[in-house]
């Protein structure tokens, strides 16, 4: 599903990634951990096409459902408009997508961007996301800001899915990975037990 090879990544004369291999097959959910700043957004990032890599090579599908830890959109659309753009986008309806009922975007379709709350903008982009049912979710802290509920119902579209995660949290890690990488500045990656 996706394969990362010799991937290195500079910002000026800091080396952010040196030489990162890393593997997701289908059916997996590999979870990224580590402390702030070791690389986990970057990668995710490269993975995605969001920036481009010093060195490496990587092999994803060509439908990726992205969810950055800070979600980044217009804040002078509605809801409802970044939803139909992402879908045309995608050429897919976001309605017809496997979306969690929790996640509760309906009541936010009418309301601008800008006026959601973090949490209200997290619900948004996970369902960008899932639009268009990729066979890769790539999702960066994707529980930040989230109600109980609406973070039940990610974890529950988690474990049905084949995705790459980042995030600080370790009971999301334990209770959707089938795999856990260790992330450290130092030291690189490493594979950790469940």
């Amino acid at each position: 599903m996706l394969s990362v090879r010799g991937l290195t990544k500079w910002y000026g004369s800091s080396r952010v990634l040196d030489d990162v291999a890393l593997d997701v097959h289908e059916g997996e959910r590999v979870a990224l951990l580590g402390d702030n700043g070791c690389g986990k957004s970057t990668l995710l990032q490269l993975v995605t096409g969001v920036l481009e890599a010093f060195e490496g090579t990587i092999q994803a599908p060509h439908a990726i459902g992205y969810a950055p830890e800070k979600p980044d959109m217009p804040d002078h659309l509605l809801a409802g408009e970044w939803l139909d753009l992402v879908s045309s986008l995608k050429r897919a309806r976001w309605r017809d997508a496997l979306i969690p009922s929790q996640l509760d975007v309906g009541s936010l379709l009418g309301r601008k961007i800008a006026a959601l709350s973090l949490g209200q903008r997290q619900r948004v982009s996970l369902v960008s996301a899932f639009v268009g049912n990729p066979p890769l979710l790539v999702l960066d802290e994707p529980t930040n800001a989230l109600d109980e509920r609406s973070r039940e119902a990610v974890i529950a579209h988690l474990r049905r899915s084949t995705a790459l995660v980042a995030t600080h949290d370790r009971d999301l890690a334990k209770r959707v990975a089938t795999r856990v990488i260790t992330m450290s500045s130092a030291q690189g990656m490493a594979e950790q037990a469940l």
